[in-house]
C-alpha cells in the first residue's frame, strides 16, 4: 500500500528494496560429503528396503492390531537370530577357556597366524569406525544446518508477526484518540474504520499465538538433535572400539610372552581368565548393539518405503489438528496453511482499511484537524508491507520444503540407514567373528607355547639363544 496521489493502492506484488528476507543461504555451510553417497549410502538403502517388512498401512491405528503384530515379530526375528549368533559365539569363547584340549606339538608355535588374524580384526574396525563415522558427520553436519536454518527462518517470521501486531495497535490507537476529535457528523463515519482494524488485529494475534510454540519446539529439537550428533555418532561405535581393545590385549600379551622368552604359564592363565571377564562380555555387548541397530535399521527402513504417508499418519494420530494441516501442506503440497490463511486474511483486512482511508484520509487531516494522525496512519499501513512480504516468503513451501526433504528424504532414509547398515556389517565380522576367531587362537597358541617351552628341545633351543 503505497500512498500515491492522494490515493491508497493494493499491496504490491513486488517487494520493496529494504525487505531482508533470511533464506537458506544464511545457514551454515555444509560440508562436502558428497562422494560418499555412490560407494556407502545407495546400496544399503536398496537392500535393507527390499528385506524390510511391510509398515502398517495408514488406516491401522491400534498398536496391538495384526499387522502390528505381524512387523513387530518381523523386526524382532531378525534381531533374536543375531543376539543368538552372538550368544553362540560367547558360550564358544568360555567353552574353549575352560577346556586344555588341542594337538601337542614339538614344533616352536609360530605368531604368524595370530598376529595377521589380530591385524585384519583390528584394520575392520578401523574402516567400520571410519565408514560410520562419515556417514555420520555427513548426515548429522546435514541434518544440524537444516534445523538451524528453519529455526531461524521460523523465528523471523514470529518477529515479523509481532512487528504487525505492534503496527496493528498504533493504528487503532491512533484513530481512537483521533475520533472524538472530529465534528459528530463525522465519528459515526469513522467509527466504521474500527471494525476492519479490530478484525486485522483479531487474525494478527491468532498468528502470533499459533506461531508462538514453534520456535521453542524447533529448538527443543535442534538442541536435542546437536547433543546427539555429539555424542550418538560416537557412542554407536562402542562395540567397535571395545573389539579393538579385545585385540590389543590380545597382541600386547603376545608380544610380551615373545619378547621376554617366559614360558607363557601365566599368559595362558591370564588369556583363559581373559575369556570369561573380557571376551565373552564383549562379544555379549557387540551382540547387544548389533541386534539393537539391526532392528532399528529395519524399522526405519519400513518407514521410509512410503515416509510422506506414514509420517502425516502418525502426525495426524499424535498432533493437533493445526500441526497436521500444516504438515500436509508442506510434504503433500495439499489442503490449507493455517498461517498462511491468517496471513492473507490480515492482507484483505489491511486493504479494506487503505480503501476506507482513501475516503477518510482527508476528513481527518482537515475536519478533525489532525494531520500528525494521518501521518501515522500512512506510515504504519506502509510499515505492514515489508513484513507480510517477508513473513510470506518465509513459511512459502518452496523454503520449508528443502529442510523437510533434506532432513528425513536423504538424511534419516538414506544416510542413518545405510550408517546403520555399514555399522551393522562390521560389528558382525570384528565382534561375532574375528574376534572369537581370535581369542580360540590366542588360547590354543599359548597352550602350545607352554607345552613346547617344557621340551627339552625347547630348552635346548632357548639355552643357545641366550648364549648367543
Amino acid at each position: 500500500r503505497q500512498k500515491y496521489s492522494g490515493n491508497w493502492c493494493c499491496l504490491s506484488l513486488e517487494p520493496p528494496m529494504e525487505v531482508i528476507m533470511i533464506s537458506r543461504i544464511d545457514a551454515l555451510p555444509h560440508q562436502n560429503f558428497s562422494w560418499v553417497e555412490p560407494y556407502l549410502e545407495s546400496p544399503w538403502v536398496q537392500v535393507l528396503g527390499s528385506i524390510a517388512p511391510a509398515f502398517p498401512p495408514p488406516g491401522v491405528d491400534t498398536m496391538d492390531s495384526q499387522e502390528w503384530r505381524h512387523f513387530a515379530a518381523a523386526i524382532v526375528i531378525g534381531a533374536a537370530a543375531l543376539a543368538g549368533i552372538g550368544l553362540l559365539a560367547a558360550i564358544a569363547v568360555l567353552v574353549k577357556s575352560c577346556c586344555s584340549c588341542g594337538r601337542r606339538s614339538q614344533a616352536r608355535p609360530s605368531t604368524k597366524p595370530l598376529i595377521c588374524t589380530a591385524s585384519l580384526t583390528m584394520l575392520l574396525a578401523i574402516l567400520g569406525m571410519l565408514f560410520y563415522l562419515a556417514l555420520g558427520s555427513k548426515g548429522a553436519s546435514s541434518a544440524s544446518n537444516e534445523f538451524a536454518s528453519i529455526t531461524k527462518d521460523v523465528k523471523s517470521a514470529q518477529t515479523q508477526g509481532l512487528a504487525l501486531g505492534v503496527l496493528g495497535t498504533t493504528i487503532s490507537a491512533t484513530l481512537n484518540a483521533t475520533i472524538p476529535k472530529c465534528p459528530q457528523a463525522y465519528q459515526a463515519e469513522l467509527r466504521k474504520v474500527q471494525e476492519p482494524i479490530e478484525s486485522y488485529r483479531s487474525t494478527v494475534s491468532d498468528f502470533n499465538h499459533a506461531m508462538e510454540k514453534l520456535p521453542r519446539q524447533l529448538q527443543n529439537v535442534t538442541d536435542l538433535f546437536e547433543v546427539v550428533s555429539e555424542t550418538g555418532v560416537f557412542s554407536l561405535s562402542f562395540p567397535l572400539v571395545l573389539s579393538a581393545f579385545c585385540v590389543l590385549a590380545i597382541v600386547f600379551i603376545v608380544c610380551a610372552t615373545r619378547g621376554a622368552r617366559s614360558s607363557g604359564s601365566c599368559s595362558n592363565v591370564c588369556i583363559r581368565l581373559m575369556g570369561p571377564l573380557l571376551f565373552a562380555p564383549a562379544i555379549l555387548v557387540v551382540t547387544g548393539f548389533t541386534a539393537a541397530e539391526f532392528g532399528v535399521g529395519m524399522a526405519t527402513a519400513s518407514f521410509c518405503k512410503d515416509v510422506d504417508v506414514n509420517a502425516l499418519t502418525y502426525i495426524k494420530r499424535y498432533a493437533d489438528n493445526t500441526t497436521y494441516e500444516v504438515s500436509q501442506y508442506y510434504i503433500n503440497g495439499t489442503g490449507l496453511n493455517p498461517f498462511l490463511d491468517d496471513l492473507q486474511t490480515a492482507q484483505a483486512k489491511l486493504n479494506e482499511i487503505s480503501a476506507l482511508f482513501d475516503a477518510f484520509g482527508p476528513i481527518i487531516g482537515q475536519e478533525c484537524n489532525s494531520p500528525v494522525a494521518v501521518d501515522t496512519l500512512e506510515k504504519s499501513l506502509i510499515a505492514t508491507n515489508a513484513p507480510i512480504l517477508t513473513v510470506d516468503q518465509l513459511l512459502d513451501a518452496k523454503n520449508i520444503y528443502p529442510y523437510y526433504k533434506t532432513a528425513v528424504h536423504d538424511n534419516a532414509c538414506k544416510t542413518l540407514i545405510s550408517g546403520v547398515a555399514w555399522l551393522v556389517v562390521f560389528q558382525l565380522v570384528v565382534g561375532l567373528l574375528c574376534l572369537p576367531c581370535l581369542t580360540t587362537m590366542a588360547d590354543s597358541f599359548f597352550a602350545r607355547w607352554t607345552f613346547w617351552h617344557s621340551s627339552p628341545a625347547a630348552r635346548g633351543l632357548i639355552f643357545q639363544e641366550l648364549s648367543v
